[in-house]
């Protein structure tokens, strides 16, 4: 009985390894921390609707491209990276249960028009007036990966998204890109969150300067 108690507690230790090692890991990522403007204008703007239309058809082979052990709709709403272990695809990492990507992005873009001084107002709000302008977003891009070498591979990730906005009876398009790449020795999980919010922070960035551009002020 004692034996057979060692060996059921070693095969629990060994289970738990491997799930470990090629499971799902919560991480959360931060977004660029700002100072809300105080002197914002009177134009108003609604994040009236984010699509995440990402492609989840990747493989070893294709790093570059969404892909995971279990195509879940909870999975493919949540993740963002896929992990590599001596070549191999072994896991991924995704945000917390009250979090999606989506809701990322929404967070990200209406914290960059309060910055750009747009009063952000909800979709009910929107639905009185016909002075507020309308924003949709379609999420094409965004995951981070290793690439192909066993060894000492980059992390990289790539975020596209395009941004329509109506706006005075005239529709406009924004297309917001960025490629992170970090050189790293090990690519642990915390590198490819690291990567993640660097590229995070560029495309916030480039909605500050940009998003102006299709709503006026």
């Amino acid at each position: 009985m004692k034996n057979f108690k060692y060996l059921l507690a070693t095969f629990t230790v060994a289970a738990s390894l491997c799930a470990c090692s090629t499971g799902e890991y919560v991480v959360d990522l931060k977004t660029p921390i700002t100072v809300e403007n105080i002197n914002q204008g009177t134009k108003a703007v609604c994040v009236a609707d984010v699509t995440d239309n990402r492609l989840f058809i990747g493989n070893e082979a294709k790093p570059n491209l969404p892909s995971g052990a279990i195509l879940s709709k909870d999975y493919k709403a949540r993740s963002y990276a896929r992990l590599k272990t001596l070549g191999e695809q072994s896991g991924a990492l995704l945000l917390p249960q009250n979090k999606t990507v989506a809701s990322l992005f929404k967070d990200l873009l209406e914290q960059a028009l309060r910055e750009s001084g747009y009063q952000v107002v909800s979709e009910v709000a929107a639905e009185n007036s016909n002075d507020v302008a309308i924003m949709a977003v379609d999420i094409k891009k965004f995951w981070t990966y290793a690439g192909l070498d066993k060894l000492n591979a980059d992390i990289v990730n790539e975020v596209e998204i395009d941004v329509y906005a109506q706006n005075n009876g005239t529709q406009k398009k924004l297309t917001l890109k960025n490629k992170q790449t970090k050189k790293v020795l090990t690519d642990t999980k915390g590198q490819y969150k690291t990567t993640t919010e660097a590229s995070i922070a560029n495309i916030y960035h480039l909605a500050l300067e940009k998003l102006p551009l299709i709503l006026g002020k």
